[in-house]
């Protein structure tokens, strides 16, 4: 099948770009770069081999991005650096309020993270689920879509552990203090707070996993 409308054109153009980009970036905008294309590439071709629109398609292809991005995660590699700044300081008040800054910013940036992921993968299932009812898939490609959605889990469940870790040892510094901080105080329960919806973003992509 040919495809070569002005979508499908601009969706090649976008891939073409994303070669071009890793052939200059760091390693870890490469990886970026390299774990998205793939998924966008294939989600716009299925699509239109079920005869959807190119409107329909394109957006899909977006988010087929999102799903290749497995492994695209940042929060491990800023949690160790929020770790090394500490290290040496970890009885100073001061310089534990700075961590627990930075480590709610990291925070707040994973939820955001997983829900644009959580937003693809319901995308991408809702697609998926329809090619299954219609006896679309083989068995090949629904082992490889429920292996990838698994990769999904299990990143995002990575992310929300080390970050769960990250929690349980600023509220051990939290009680072993003898004198109270309101300021630290405060940056737990906000602490707490996201690492509660990031556990209830693992839990729905966990769920989307069961429907396939």
């Amino acid at each position: 099948m040919t495809i070569n409308t002005p979508c499908s054109r601009q969706v090649i153009r976008a891939l073409s770009s994303c070669v071009l980009l890793a052939a200059c970036a760091t390693p870890q905008q490469t990886a970026s770069l390299e774990c998205g294309a793939g998924g966008a590439a294939a989600t716009y071709l299925v699509c239109k081999a079920m005869g959807n629109s190119d409107a329909k398609c394109a957006k899909l292809g977006a988010a087929g991005a999102v799903i290749g991005a497995a492994a695209c995660y940042t929060y491990a590699s800023r949690l160790q650096k929020r770790k090394q700044e500490l290290a040496g300081r970890e009885d100073d008040l001061n310089a534990r309020l700075k961590y627990v800054r930075g480590l709610n910013e990291d925070g707040q940036r994973l939820n955001v993270e997983l829900h644009e992921r959580v937003d693809a993968v319901t995308q991408h299932t809702a697609v998926l689920t329809a090619q299954i009812s219609k006896n679309r898939v083989s068995a090949q490609q629904l082992a490889s879509e429920r292996k990838q959605l698994d990769g999904q889990v299990n990143a995002a469940s990575q992310q929300v552990a080390l970050q769960r870790d990250a929690f349980n040892e600023v509220k051990a510094y939290q009680s072993a203090r003898k004198a109270p901080s309101p300021d630290l105080d405060a940056e737990i329960a906000k602490q707490e707070r996201l690492l509660a919806d990031a556990q209830r973003q693992v839990e729905t992509l966990a769920s989307l996993r069961e429907r396939v």
